[in-house]
């Protein structure tokens, strides 16, 4: 297949547009860092016949971009909780402005699946425990609700138009080339680097999911026949949930160091992740198999290569 992947020079849209070449597909990523940065990011692939790489912002897609693509990938939003509390207007206009153009151009050529990232985010105050598909976003921060209102706008798009869109609600992705700002890096470096951590509440809970595990869930559903998956949103995470405060003491266990508390982030206090995921192993036959102990050793090495890399330029 043809695939065209917004936003794909980021963390998931890398591993995902280097997953689908090895398959055989045809890839085109579309970003705005600059054609140098990509050539580093996919320098594996870069110069294959079957990947392309569009130096453009998703606010500028047109029609004739996505002209041939049979999947279609929207990864362009900003996904830093944090950015969207000290920046609201930024990431709605990014997550909610930035999508629509993707959907008209989509509504115009026709796709056989178009794909949004979700959040488990969206659900600030759980209306039942677990947490499943049916439940009613109850966003608690500007991130989460730009993020239900890019539900909200895209299947829309499926009910009004036939676009046929599907939602994959990731929760925290980690492992290896994470974005810097998820408390997982930032915590993992810091303790590697000899510094305190910093827990912000610590009776929140999460449900990470290690990269390889959020991917094979990512290929089951763009290789899943049409009808069982347009129109469906799909929990992808671990299931397994976590508070906050033990996820700090796996990271010390692995890296010893000291943990530092302070007040839980504006709308987080209370906040739990605990999901249901029966769904996409029922239909998409999904089974995630790096229980987070694991996965965080994983993610510690190679925090640490990348730090000795760093350290050797430094004094190059």
């Amino acid at each position: 297949m043809k695939i065209f992947i917004a936003g794909g020079a980021g963390f998931i849209g890398r591993w995902l547009g280097k997953t689908l070449l090895e398959r055989g597909h045809e890839v085109t990523v579309c970003d705005v860092k600059s054609p140098t940065e990509a050539e580093e990011i996919f320098r594996d692939v870069f110069e294959k016949p079957t990947f392309r790489y569009l130096w453009k912002a998703s606010f500028d897609i047109q029609p004739e971009d996505l002209q041939g693509h049979e999947i279609i990938c929207a990864l362009n939003a900003q996904a830093d909780v944090p950015l969207g509390i000290s920046s609201p207007v930024h990431t709605i206009l990014q997550n909610v402005s930035g999508l629509v153009p993707i959907l008209e151009a989509a509504r115009r050529t026709g796709c056989k699946k178009f794909f949004i990232p979700s959040t488990g985010n969206v659900f600030g105050r759980p209306p039942k425990i677990p947490i499943d598909e049916t439940c009613a976003p109850t966003p608690h921060n500007p991130y989460a609700a730009s993020k239900v209102a890019q539900e909200a706008l895209a299947l829309s798009y499926w009910r009004a138009y036939g676009v046929p869109v599907v939602i994959l609600r990731n929760n925290i992705i980690y492992g290896e080339g994470m974005r810097r700002g998820i408390f997982l890096y930032v915590w993992l470096k810091a303790l590697l680097q000899g510094r305190p951590i910093m827990v912000e509440g610590g009776d929140q809970t999460r449900d990470p999911c290690y990269i390889t595990d959020a991917l094979d869930a990512w290929m089951r559903s763009i290789e899943a026949p049409e009808e069982k998956v347009a129109g469906e949103i799909f929990q992808i995470s671990s299931g397994k949930e976590y508070t906050v405060a033990d996820i700090a003491k796996l990271c010390t266990k692995l890296v010893p160091g000291e943990v530092i508390y302070r007040d839980h982030r504006p709308g987080e206090k209370g906040q739990r992740e605990s999901f249901d995921i029966s769904k996409a192993r029922n239909v998409l036959g999904y089974n995630p198999s790096v229980d987070l102990e694991e996965g965080l050793l994983r993610t510690k090495e190679w925090i640490q290569k990348t730090l000795v890399s760093e350290e050797y330029f430094k004094k190059a």
